[in-house]
């Protein structure tokens, strides 16, 4: 009995023993987690002061002109700095701004203290036409379907092309002057004719603006100051001549976009050459008739936008016009001189970041080097110009990260009795964009477009048209 006892004793000693050195070494395990953790937190607080030491001698370095002492360090460190780019190691320039370092990718190059950033996408689109419009890639208007026109403008068509592919540069240079920030883009296609296994380089853009806070200053070849937005359908016409007012041309623009409760307010005015888009010469004497008035167009607009009621919510809205002279050396219909201008309103209201809706409106005449009349300008039979009035309207639906769509509707709508025999008296339609995103730089889009066309005595021209594109970024 006594035994039993003794034995039970002792294996409720070790019991407690082995309880004991398991809390113990518990004990010591809490004691070096924490002392560890201690470390961390010390080594975290070292960090950052070292950081904070690291960024004020940069931002010192920047004040004392780091660059021009380089520049003075010799042919020897030059020759082992380009030793190190043709290795191909990390080139980093410092911000002319701020000192800040920033890593070049093969997108950026900084010759002479400017940086150039290249982007652009590769592009085929696939276009089918159940009637024949002027021109398959670069349609305005669909032909009229009228017997008496010749046979064939009935029958559909297809087409194929990489025309849209778009090569950029974005141009950031050094501080001028007074702080002034000088910046560019240089933008290039290949719409512009040629054989269709040899297309043609077309400039897009070609501009230098100098920017000093709200102010700004730019000289060079970029969209017109009025009607500034465009639909999504059509990439390569835009719905020119079709509701859409605008194109690019060379300018001088002055901007003034200062920030004002909560908002921002935009006074943007310039002048540009006339007859950049129609080139017309109706006197035939080899001179354009806007060059030949002597004087440029006048374009202006006013802007307000300010965020809405909720986080993505926006409202943007613009009013804008422009005046134009074009004078003939030979009278048309008894008249040298004639005017355009136009009055348009544009608005883009995001009510939240799945839903947007924006378009423009306009009404003006002789605006066929501004994309309107349905591309007719003035009536060379009366001697005036052709007054019309038009626009577009487009929902934005942001479906998933996947899928978005585009419904939407143009139309530019002259004054019938402007209009000679043949001519055009309205040209509308209302269309469908499909946008896919598969993932990565892929853009996938099909678009359909319900194209009317009517003239004056003769029967109308429809088109069902299907743009299949596809798209790489890069």
């Amino acid at each position: 009995m006594h035994r039993t006892w003794l034995r039970v004793v002792c294996l409720v000693g070790l019991i407690l023993g082995m309880a004991w050195g398991v809390r113990a070494q518990g004990e010591r395990r809490d004691a070096e987690l924490e002392a560890l953790r201690q470390r961390v937190r010390e080594l975290e607080a070292q960090n950052r002061t070292i950081l904070r030491m690291l960024e004020a001698l940069k931002q010192q370095l920047a004040k004392r002109g780091v660059h021009e002492a380089g520049a003075q360090s010799g042919a020897a460190g030059e020759k082992a700095r380009r030793g190190r780019r043709a290795q191909g190691e990390e080139v980093t320039r410092s911000s002319p701004k701020s000192g800040s370092q920033k890593t070049v990718t093969w997108k950026e190059l900084s010759p002479k203290g400017s940086r150039l950033q290249f982007y652009g996408f590769l592009r085929l689109d696939l276009i089918a036409d159940s009637a024949r419009p002027d021109f398959a890639q670069t349609i305005f208007r669909v032909r009229s379907a009228d017997a008496r026109l010749g046979p064939g403008n009935e029958r559909g068509n297809f087409t194929m092309h990489p025309r849209l592919t778009r090569i950029g540069i974005n141009y950031q240079g050094p501080e001028i002057g007074g702080g002034g920030k000088l910046t560019g883009k240089f933008e290039v296609d290949f719409q512009n004719g040629g054989r269709e296994s040899r297309p043609r380089f077309r400039t897009r853009h070609a501009y230098l603006k100098l920017s000093w806070g709200a102010f700004s200053l730019l000289g060079g070849q970029t969209w017109d100051i009025i009607s500034p937005l465009y639909p999504t359908v059509n990439n390569d016409t835009l719905m020119w001549n079709a509701g859409n007012l605008g194109d690019r041309r060379a300018q001088v623009r002055f901007s003034y976009e200062p920030d004002v409760g909560g908002g921002r307010f935009s006074f943007v005015g310039g002048v540009g050459l006339t007859g950049a888009i129609d080139s017309k010469d109706l006197d035939g004497d080899g001179f354009r008739d806007g060059e030949a008035s002597r004087r440029p167009n006048l374009q202006a607009r006013i802007g307000y936008a300010h965020a809405l009621w909720s986080a993505g919510s926006r409202l943007s809205i613009g009013l804008s016009g422009h005046y134009g002279w074009e004078e003939m050396v030979t009278p048309i219909a008894g008249r040298k001189s004639f005017r355009s201008q136009s009055l348009n309103v544009d608005y883009a209201l995001t009510l939240h970041e799945r839903v947007m809706l924006r378009g423009e409106g306009w009404f003006g005449r002789n605006l066929s080097d501004f994309r309107g009349g349905v591309g007719q300008g003035l009536n060379t039979a009366l001697g005036t110009e052709i007054r019309s009035r038009g626009g577009w309207a487009e929902l934005g639906l942001k479906l998933s990260r996947f899928y978005r769509i585009f419904p939407g509707y143009a139309i530019d709508d002259p004054v019938d009795r402007d209009i000679p025999v043949q001519g055009r008296v309205k040209n509308r339609a209302w269309y469908i964009v499909n946008r896919f995103y598969p993932g990565g730089p892929f853009v996938l889009g099909i678009d359909y477009l319900h194209w009317t066309t009517d003239y004056k005595g003769f029967d109308r021209g429809i088109d069902h048209r299907l743009n299949l594109y596809v798209q790489y970024n890069f």
